[in-house]
């Protein structure tokens, strides 16, 4: 069962969404809260300074201060707000935007496992580390540790790591708004809680995204049937994600989505 989630955006967000929609001249769906019939109408203008949306009709078929449901999508993304109807002089149709605008986000279209199917890395640099706002030293805070003191030369001595630290792991599952890993007990010192990395780079195959900030919110143990295999899962989350970057995060998750249900769609048709 698929579940969907709501996030508020900041008015500067808000207002730059509904831009996009009025300059692509977009299609928005409108109804009445509780009523099955919906109308879909073109959007024409919208008036940053009036937070107003001036739909391409002339239709009156709402009364002047009806409260309607709206919804549009914007590049495989999925936005709603409640409007209130204003009539003008014209009779064309003004939805007023005053309200708070949601993105909504459904697991089971935009969460991808991907692993074993699909070879996405994350690398962290860990020179640009954070908590509490505040710059940390990993090697400092945790020279005490035999296993961390040689998994820090381990990682300064690979050929392929930059001059300032770097570690790379492959992603298990990712969605606009975080991702996950699997890591051993070496690296489980990394990414304790509310740790803040900056410039975090998700290496698709054929593209690269920077994501600017991203927290860890949780690390527990995954497997721990044999103590020298122990292994843990990593959650970190999208933090103040860029309009820009959360959409080629989704433009690049749906499309490898995409394909997974035509494999799904040709397996089926090939039994």
């Amino acid at each position: 069962m698929s579940q969907t989630y709501f996030s508020k955006l900041d008015p500067q967000e808000k207002e730059s969404r509904l831009v996009q929609l009025a300059n692509s001249r977009g299609q928005i769906t409108v109804w009445v809260k509780g009523e099955k019939t919906k109308n879909h109408f073109k959007v024409l203008v919208f008036d940053k300074n009036r937070l107003e949306i001036i739909l391409d009709t002339k239709s009156n078929i709402y009364p002047n201060e009806t409260v309607l449901l709206c919804s549009f999508e914007l590049r495989g993304m999925y936005f709603f707000i409640q409007v209130t109807v204003k009539i003008s002089i014209v009779d064309q149709i003004i939805l007023e935007v005053n309200e708070t605008l949601f993105k909504s986000e459904k697991r089971s279209t935009y969460r991808i496992l991907t692993f074993p199917i699909y070879e996405i890395y994350t690398q962290f640099d860990l020179e640009e580390a954070y908590e509490g706002g505040k710059v940390i030293d990993l090697k400092n805070r945790t020279s005490q540790t035999a296993l961390f003191k040689n998994f820090l030369k381990l990682i300064e001595t690979r050929e392929d790591a930059k001059l300032n630290q770097t570690v790379k792991y492959r992603i298990q599952d990712i969605s606009v708004s975080g991702l996950s890993l699997h890591i051993g007990q070496l690296e489980s010192q990394l990414f304790s809680k509310d740790i803040i990395y900056k410039q975090v780079e998700i290496q698709f195959p054929d593209e690269t995204i920077i994501i600017p900030e991203v927290k860890v919110v949780y690390i527990i143990d995954y497997i721990a049937g044999d103590k020298n295999l122990k292994k843990f899962k990593v959650g970190l989350t999208f933090s103040n994600l860029p309009s820009g970057v959360d959409d080629q995060l989704g433009r690049k998750i749906n499309s490898l989505l995409r394909e997974i249900d035509f494999n799904k769609d040709f397996e089926n048709f090939s039994k």
